[in-house]
């Protein structure tokens, strides 16, 4: 049985962080960058799900890592990580889009993809989701906007009325932006952007900001 290995790579780093990569060459790639990370305080890399489970249950974890073939019950691992309540970054092998990690109660807090997991781009990834922001690669991003503009039987309509404010920041979620640049961009402080996601949330249902760039672009609210 594998055991879980724990690392403190980073004094005076704040986050723990536990990862589950079944590839090798992935894990040790991953554990490499995180152990370099200061703002990373501990790392768990586990084998196996039943490892996970068990640090979630007896370890106050911020990010959970996993891969996208381990994510969501449909692959054999149950998402039931959230009841304790770490972040989850999801590593995905290319950036293609797959509309069941982008659906129902279990979406990630953010994305990376595997030929893009540099030490900048997880420290980076790591900051914007401990700030509520849902960090994704700009190829990733793109996938998404060509694959909701597609048209299809998924497409759907939604009575839902918004602001000028929250129609103008939406459009900027579309884009990418982090709640500092949309505030530089609209002259307004970062927790009145922060208010306006918020609202911007519940009006459209959605979990988190990628599930609402989703939600505004099915329902036609914004166009690609």
């Amino acid at each position: 049985m594998s055991q879980v290995l724990c690392d403190t790579p980073a004094p005076g780093g704040q986050l723990v962080v536990t990862t589950f990569v079944r590839d090798g060459v992935l894990r040790l790639g991953l554990r490499a960058v995180l152990s370099t990370t200061p703002i990373v305080r501990e790392v768990r890399n586990c084998g196996d799900w039943s490892e996970v489970e068990s640090t979630l249950d007896t370890t106050p974890v911020d990010i959970l890592f996993l891969h996208e073939a381990d994510y969501g019950p449909a692959r054999g691992v149950p998402v039931d990580c959230r009841r304790r309540r770490p972040k989850v970054l999801l590593l995905l092998s290319d950036a293609q889009v797959r509309e069941d990690l982008l659906s129902g109660p279990s979406v990630p807090d953010g994305f990376l993809v595997e030929g893009e997991l540099t030490a900048s781009a997880v420290e980076d990834a790591l900051q914007r989701t401990m700030a509520g922001e849902v960090p994704m690669p700009t190829s990733f991003t793109r996938a998404l906007l060509q694959r909701v503009a597609e048209p299809g039987p998924s497409r759907w309509r939604r009575e839902v009325s918004l602001t000028g404010r929250e129609d103008e920041v939406v459009r900027l979620l579309a884009q990418g932006l982090s709640n500092k640049q949309i505030a530089r961009r609209l002259g307004i402080s970062s927790h009145g952007v922060k208010r306006i996601v918020a609202s911007l949330l519940l009006k459209l249902g959605a979990p988190n900001r990628t599930a609402a760039v989703v939600t505004a672009l099915q329902t036609g609210l914004i166009s690609y």
